[in-house]
């Protein structure tokens, strides 16, 4: 299997508003974060809506 390395220039490694790197074993990743500005949720509302919702998928699927 061939690898592939690609690096990334030097002035786009500082991290900038809305984004983050995550190291995994010897990948890095930089992950782009969006939130929209017309939304009313908040964080903590959308966390607790997605345990919700994953809680009543489960109940649905028999568990």
């Amino acid at each position: 299997m061939k690898e592939t390395i690609t690096t990334i220039p030097r002035q786009q490694k500082l991290n900038q508003p809305g984004f983050f790197t995550k190291r995994i074993g010897n990948t890095t990743y930089r992950v782009g974060v969006h939130f929209s500005g017309t939304n009313s949720e908040t964080a903590q509302d959308k966390i607790s809506r997605l345990i919700r919702n994953e809680t009543e998928a489960g109940k649905a699927a028999g568990e």
